[in-house]
């Protein structure tokens, strides 16, 4: 399979182990959108002194709304295209660590025991249907690389197998009364 690049091998996998890298594509780096933001901001800035200096003044408070809201929509597309999970296995456990922004220390940390842990692959109903991701093992079920698309998904399921943890197709999950 081509080598995907929301889907990394760091350090190279020896055997049963690996470190896997998942990471949402941020093609553009915080300089270029504090540059698209502040070009935004000037032309809105123009636009609506233009309609002060004509009689309009009530566009101003308007034009603030929206460059506020605009401000806080870029710094959350920003921090969602930094998210980070690194998969690390080993022999005996599994590690998932989510991380946002440039934190050091992970946001969420899960282990798994390795001869427990299952891989599931949920597939949709049609091709086109979104597909999950999941580990699941007595220490709970959590969705692995939701911001992947389905072909780096498989890619992530094939680097799972090429370390010795098989996946199991889901058609759907079901709920069960207990």
């Amino acid at each position: 399979m081509d080598d995907v690049l929301m889907v990394k091998e760091v350090g190279g996998a020896r055997g049963r182990r690996a470190c896997i890298l998942l990471a949402p594509n941020q093609s553009l780096s915080f300089a270029g959108n504090l540059w698209v933001f502040i070009s935004l901001v000037a032309v809105s800035l123009g636009i609506s002194i233009a309609f002060a200096l004509a009689g309009a003044w009530m566009v101003i408070p308007f034009a603030g709304l929206e460059m506020l809201l605009l401000g806080a929509l870029f710094g959350y597309v920003y921090m969602e295209g930094t998210r980070r999970e690194v998969i690390r296995i080993t022999d005996e456990r599994v590690v998932l660590d989510t991380s946002r922004g440039s934190l050091k220390r992970p946001v969420y940390h899960t282990e798994f025991d390795r001869d427990s842990l299952a891989v599931l692959v949920r597939m949709g109903a049609t091709p086109a249907e979104p597909t999950a991701v999941t580990f699941s093992g007595p220490e709970g079920c959590l969705e692995v690389g939701e911001f992947l698309t389905d072909a780096e998904k498989a890619a992530l399921v094939e680097k799972l197998g090429t370390c010795g943890l098989r996946a199991r197709k889901e058609q759907c999950f079901r709920l069960q009364d207990f």
